[in-house]
């Protein structure tokens, strides 16, 4: 019987090791710093040296990592490097990802690259970006563009966001929506819905963590434009009414120039006007509208005075050729 349960043994124990971590404890009774990291290690760890590894199958040290093809990451400059032909293209972010920070942008080689923010061709292509927007880097060669990759940076109060696809190979490790963990898909996160999130997430292949904090607010500017009728036309000045300090006003006068509001919050130039009020959060109201004929105060008395010269100049030629008659 002894001899048949000793290889049962055998084999349970080959079995249970390589999911085993082992700690051989120094001969002072100290643990060394370098055992004491691994302690709590719950994941994956490699047969041979018993280190934990990540779920690419490469070691957690490892200054490059895989993260798929063509693309790097370097652990020394914390950077995700794309490989294009002979050069390379260096990025805080990786792709896909929404920040509400800077990203820095580099590239090292020859090539010719393009950036595009909103749609729109950035002419200089700052090492450093901070202007929220979407952006997508671009790689142009001879009758060919390529997407190497794509990110996003909103304000820290936003109502850009609705739903976060988060970059493959990444994966939630935890949401708390005004400060109440709730539950989330592994890739996604919901921000149908207004209020504080913290996310954490992680890059499976160089176990990096992220977070992304963010206040969403989808509500617009809550303003409204007095003196027009239900044609959107007014026969004096409009006023924008319910303006707050932290909006932004732009005003274009016939589709051209730009004009501001006057101290009473109002435009009374006759004329066609577009106008758009933004809140923090990047949500907006526009309207258009015309100024019909419309004579203000000061213009009217103006008016007036030179009806008056008019009519004093025309007495008085008048006058003049009853004189030169009776002579």
């Amino acid at each position: 019987m002894k001899r048949k349960v000793l290889p049962a043994v055998f084999i349970l124990l080959a079995a249970l090791i390589p999911g085993m971590t082992v700690f051989a404890e120094p001969e002072d009774g100290t643990v060394s710093t370098e055992e004491n990291q691994n302690i709590g290690y719950t994941g994956p760890i490699d047969i041979i040296t018993g280190e934990p590894v990540n779920s690419s199958g490469e070691a957690p040290d490892q200054q490059l990592v895989s993260i798929a093809a063509g693309v790097t990451y370097d652990r020394k400059q914390d950077r995700y490097i794309y490989a294009v032909e002979d050069a390379n293209i260096l990025c805080s972010v990786a792709d896909g990802m929404v920040v509400t920070g800077s990203v820095t942008l580099s590239k090292d080689g020859e090539m010719n690259l393009a950036v595009f923010k909103d749609g729109e061709n950035m002419s200089d292509i700052p090492s450093e970006i901070e202007d929220p927007g979407n952006y997508v880097v671009v790689v142009k060669a001879e009758n060919t563009e390529t997407q190497l990759l794509s990110f996003q940076i909103v304000n820290s109060i936003t109502g850009k966001l609705t739903k976060y696809l988060l970059p493959n190979g990444f994966q939630v490790r935890s949401v708390y929506y005004n400060g109440e963990n709730i539950s989330h898909p592994e890739g996604a996160v919901d921000f149908a819905n207004e209020g504080k999130y913290e996310v954490r997430y992680y890059c499976t292949a160089n176990s990096q963590e992220y977070k992304l904090e963010v206040e969403i607010d989808h509500t617009p500017p809550a303003v409204s434009f007095l003196g027009l009728d239900e044609d959107n036309e007014a026969r004096g000045p409009v006023t924008i009414v319910g303006i707050e300090k932290t909006d932004t006003v732009s005003i274009t006068y016939e589709e051209e120039e730009r004009v501001t509001l006057d101290e009473d919050n109002q435009v009374s130039e006759t004329g066609s006007y577009h106008a758009v009020v933004t809140d923090q959060a990047g949500n907006f109201v526009e309207k258009d509208f015309r100024i019909l004929l419309y004579l203000n105060f000061n213009a009217a008395m103006f008016i007036i005075a030179i009806i008056l010269v008019i009519i004093g100049l025309a007495v008085a030629l008048i006058v003049a050729r009853k004189r030169l008659r009776v002579r």
